[in-house]
């Protein structure tokens, strides 16, 4: 399963890149860069797993937070 972040007009780099870390432990220069190919190009994959339960818990958490989350390839 893919886990992606989709850009959205309502919250800040500082906020997308606090949640990137709260939840997925990437170290802030990381973080700050995925928020930024988030803003740039809409969307940007920030987990794949095999671990269905790690990525809808995952999903849920960031949602909470208020991003824009997409799952792929849970059926196949």
């Amino acid at each position: 399963m893919r886990l992606f972040i989709l850009n959205d007009n309502v919250n800040t780099f500082e906020h997308v890149t606090m949640v990137i870390q709260k939840y997925l432990n990437y170290p802030h220069l990381q973080a700050g860069s995925i928020a930024n190919i988030v803003h740039n190009n809409g969307v940007c994959e920030v987990k794949d797993s095999d671990d269905e339960v790690l990525i809808t818990e995952i999903y849920q958490s960031m949602v909470k937070e208020g991003l824009s989350m997409r799952i792929e390839g849970g059926d196949e």
